[in-house]
């Protein structure tokens, strides 16, 4: 094992150790610490014969990271230069975004590189690969002692320093360190040719290595022919002779080279103070170039977001200020125009808040045009109504009615065709289950200057969200290890994803060039898997973003619309949502245990708990169902029968919001039931009610209701309109202590013991009708 392997080894252990600067700590400790850039606080111990340095020109900077050895002053001069000469040689085979992720890094780290050129040609010539190494190398071999690493570039990373690679390469005591592979390629029947390991990977992958120039330019020109780069080193390395010759050794423990194909289960992401880095668990080693070979691409998209300094746990995203621009010195005039593209595809739940929270976006519709298309023939009202009430502020409009019956991939493809037309710059998809909380959503995406990137949404309270972190062999939902920190917002950033859908933001860039450009349409996909398999294909990056929280989704998979005001019924599937339209802003004032309630009769309280709304539209809903019993005893809804105290009504069960309603009693009433009559915990489970009904009180039906005892430990009591507006008179009257409620209020809840205490009486409407919603609960 080397030293480098010892000391990474230690990375855990050796942290909590620099947390108490007093403590004991042991010279191997100190050299460790110092391998890891963590300052140990005892510098001054050390031998004067041998010192901790680091490589020259690679100072401790704000990563609080440098790779220091402990060295004789020969040994650092002599790495010293090693270093600072080793050159990065690679080939460009497409000028994607995995190109210039492998340049990031390369320069973050401060290698020197040199790219061969071998143009876009979809299928690479690797005869022609071959041919161009060796007349580099041929230049190179001049200085014969000059150590060049090649890689292939669009599949690699670079996860530390140039040190690291030198300390390696000397440590291997090879010539020639060749990354090492799981499996035995192009031709199989070589692989018993491969020397037997005890530990490590066994056979040979071309796609890194590093060596001296001389000895690869020897190598490379006197192998004989062959058709690849891999057959070629594979054949010298297979014979004893040329094994020996060129002192040829595979990087077995990924000490310098990781492969992830076939490996992603020996690797684990780690942090070192503000350094990220891959751990090869199984060999315990830290690799310096890592490569998503073979399928492991999107593998290493994921760690690609971490290495190479891209994010830490103590500053968070550095990557997300790459390439960023600002917004924030432009005129309206200035900004770039971008199409909007709005797609209603299913029946949504609270779309007018969707619609609301597009007005509200602090992005100038002057720069906009807006295309809209609405499959949804049960919203056609709202959207037709908001596209006649908006549009003429947008630069121009194309809207597609539901009953034009054009399939959503065409659709959204023609919206890509919309914004190429109207010249754009930006293409901007958002569909209706995806809320805009934050009006500041454009300007951010757009400055975040990626040619595709989503604001991260998610359902609230669940791990739902508008991305996966990593798909299966067959392209759907995989969950990746850094998928919970991420919706939970643990870890903030920009995040190279896979797959996302419901709102991005894409550049022209991406739209116009005919090699790149989306399509929503790939066999029998939906649009939005379509979409992601193509860019993935075309090998393009994916973001998305929490680094701010953008907004949320709504939960459409079983809204109903057969009724008036569905989304009354939608507490358990977008409770968000739903407390935003429907619960009172002061619930939770009141319901703080600060706070002192109003109890206008003896032990009887008055909570806020709906707002005007959630009582106009239950009032709506209910007079639209329109079965009212006839208030009489005779009640066939009823066990047995009859009704002793019987009023006009409507019962939550034929609403089929019997299961709504209890969850209301449980989650808004028991909170305030338990605050203010202390000591009743009903066992500890939650409210029982078996008569949760809406009254209607009317002059010429049923004007008031005679005293009575409710059948419920305590009894809710809604209001549900104005007492003065909708109606005259009205009110509850408790006759024990000749205490009267008349000036009920909207959507507050009158509180009160069912037995034996409060009996009570509904006082006479003279005009209009009151309505009220009343709960026995807990019979």
């Amino acid at each position: 094992m080397t030293a480098t392997v010892a000391v990474w080894t230690c990375v855990v252990v050796l942290i909590s150790a620099t947390l108490d600067a007093t403590m004991d700590v042991s010279y191997e400790v100190q050299e460790s610490l110092l391998a890891l850039g963590l300052d140990t606080g005892v510098a001054e111990v050390l031998d004067t014969d041998t010192a901790v340095d680091c490589v020259e020109g690679s100072p401790k900077g704000e990563d609080g990271l440098m790779y220091c050895r402990r060295l004789a002053p020969q040994t650092r001069l002599r790495m010293n230069k090693t270093a600072n000469s080793l050159l990065v040689l690679t080939m460009r085979r497409k000028a994607g975004d995995s190109y210039k992720r492998f340049l990031r890094s390369t320069s973050i780290f401060g290698y020197k590189v040199k790219v061969l050129d071998v143009g876009e040609k979809e299928e690479l010539d690797e005869k022609k690969h071959l041919e161009l190494l060796k007349k580099e190398f041929k230049a190179l071999s001049q200085d014969k002692e000059k150590i060049v690493l090649f890689t292939e570039s669009g599949d690699v990373v670079f996860s530390a320093p140039p040190v690291r690679v030198i300390e390696e390469f000397e440590s291997s005591a090879a010539d020639i360190l060749v990354s090492a592979d799981g499996f035995c390629w192009p031709d199989q029947t070589l692989e018993s040719s491969f020397p037997r390991v005890e530990r490590g990977k066994r056979f040979l992958n071309s796609g890194g290595f590093v060596g001296r120039a001389g000895t690869i330019h020897r190598m490379l020109s006197e192998a004989p022919e062959e058709t690849s780069l891999q057959l070629l080193i594979t054949h010298m390395y297979v014979k004893d002779t040329t094994r020996d010759k060129y002192n040829l050794k595979l990087d077995h423990l990924s000490t310098l080279f990781q492969n992830l194909n076939g490996a992603t289960g020996d690797v684990e992401l780690r942090f070192a103070g503000k350094e990220a880095y891959l751990q090869n668990t199984l060999y315990n080693t830290v690799p310096v170039v890592v490569r998503g070979n073979g399928h492991t691409d999107l593998v290493l998209n994921t760690l690609g977001s971490y290495l190479a300094r891209s994010w830490n746990p103590e500053d968070g995203c550095r990557s997300c200020w790459d390439e960023m621009i600002s917004l924030d010195e432009k005129k309206e005039e200035e900004l770039p125009r971008l199409t909007m593209g709005v797609f209603v595809e299913k029946a949504t739940p609270f779309l007018e808040e969707f619609l609301d929270k597009i007005d509200n976006l602090l992005y100038p519709s002057s720069r906009m045009d807006l295309f809209v298309h609405n499959a949804v023939e049960y919203h056609e009202e709202m959207v037709s109504g908001w596209v006649k009430a908006v549009g003429e502020t947008f630069i121009s409009v194309k809207y597609i009615k539901h009953d034009e019956n054009i399939k959503e991939w065409h659709a959204r493809n023609a919206a890509i065709d919309y914004c190429l037309e109207h010249e754009c710059q930006y293409l901007f998809v958002i569909d209706s289950e995806a809320q805009l909380d934050n009006p500041f959503t454009l300007k951010l995406l757009i400055e975040q200057n990626r040619e595709i990137v989503a604001p991260m949404m998610i359902r609230p309270y669940k791990a739902w969200s508008n991305f996966w972190g990593a798909i299966t062999n067959d392209g759907f939902y995989a969950r990746s290890m850094d998928y919970m920190e991420i919706v939970q917002s643990q870890r903030r950033g920009l995040w190279n994803v896979p797959y996302i859908s419901s709102c991005y933001l894409m550049q022209r860039s991406l739209l116009d060039n005919d090699k790149k450009r989306p399509s929503f349409i790939k066999n029998l996909l939906d649009p939005d898997m379509a979409l992601c398999e193509n860019l993935r294909e075309k090998g393009i990056f994916m973001y998305v973003s929490n680094r701010v929280d953008f907004g949320h989704l709504v939960n459409a998979d079983k809204f109903e619309t057969r009724r008036l005001n569905n989304e009354l019924w939608q507490l358990f599937d977008n409770r968000w949502d739903w407390e935003q339209r429907y619960l009172h802003p002061n619930y939770t004032h009141a319901v703080s245990e600060n706070t002192t309630n109003e109890m206008p009769c003896p032990d009887v309280y008055w909570f806020p708990l709906f707002k005007e709304r959630y009582t106009k539209e239950m009032i709506e809903t209910f007079e639209d169902y329109g079965i009212w019993s006839d208030g009489s005893n005779n009640d066939p809804r009823l066990d047995g029968g009859y009704e002793s105290v019987p009023t006009i009504d409507i019962h939550m069960k034929q609403m089929g919001m019997e299961e709504e309603w209890l969850e209301i009693l449980r989650t808004y009433i028991q909170p305030l039931q338990l605050k203010v009559f202390q000591g009743y915990y009903n066992d500890g489970g939650p409210p029982r009610a078996i008569m949760n009904f809406m009254v209607r009180y009317k002059p010429d039906e049923q004007p008031f209701l005679r005293p009575h005892h409710d059948t419920s430990t305590y009894t809710i009591n809604v209001a549900l309109n104005k007492p003065g507006v909708d109606y005259q008179g009205g009110g509850c009257r408790f006759v024990r202590y000749n205490c009267s409620i008349t000036n009920s209020r909207v959507g507050w809840v009158l509180m009160h013991p069912g037995r034996l205490t409060h009996l009570h009486e509904g006082l006479r409407v003279t005009q209009g009708t009151r309505y009220i919603i009343v709960s026995f609960v807990d019979p």
